[in-house]
């Protein structure tokens, strides 16, 4: 009766990497959307002109070409901060040393686990119903290479990654987990 939390720490994990996958597709789409709009409004408002004594292009420079190199890296922050998401993920079942599940519930990370797959398929078929199209969303979703790769492949990552989890999960004992792994 010592362990009283139940297998919160399972559902966590599968819940932490449901909503990576998720807010990777919202993420992608909201930078897709925002370079659209920066391609848009940058060449028209260093184009402005004289506005009475102050030069409107001049002050257009210094504000709109920084923050369009910002909007132009975005798809490479976006990438890592997925990317490294998900070596979180990892890293969080190999650090939470509370979770140490008794055998008897390796169905139960299985069903967890299906679940998981099943969802990253959804939001993988999603991902490449809107990139295959010939649209600017499209475009700017190809020219996202490594989140585009991550969430169309996700439902092989993801179960590549929980496959590992389960590993580190299942084969330590509450002794390893309590040391880290690490013989004290």
């Amino acid at each position: 009766m010592k362990n009283k939390r139940g297998q919160i720490g399972m559902i966590m994990f599968f819940s932490i990497l449901l909503i990576i996958l998720i807010l990777g597709f919202i993420g992608s789409m909201v930078v897709s959307i925002i370079d659209i709009a920066s391609d848009e409004i940058t060449p028209i408002m260093t184009d402005l002109g004289m506005a009475g004594t102050t030069n409107m292009s001049e002050v257009a420079e210094y504000t709109f070409t920084p923050l369009n190199n910002i909007v132009q890296m975005l798809p490479l922050l976006l990438a890592l901060a997925y990317g490294f998401a998900l070596i979180f993920s990892i890293i969080f079942v190999m650090g939470y040393s509370t979770l140490s599940p008794h055998p008897v519930f390796i169905g139960f990370y299985f069903a967890l686990m299906i679940l998981l797959i099943f969802g990253a398929i959804v939001i993988s078929n999603m991902y490449e119903d809107i990139y295959t199209g010939d649209d600017d969303i499209a475009v700017r979703l190809q020219d996202q290479a490594m989140t585009s790769y991550l969430t169309l492949y996700s439902p092989f990552i993801l179960s590549f990654i929980a496959a590992i989890a389960g590993v580190f999960l299942f084969t330590r004992t509450s002794s390893d987990a309590a040391s880290g792994g690490f013989d004290v």
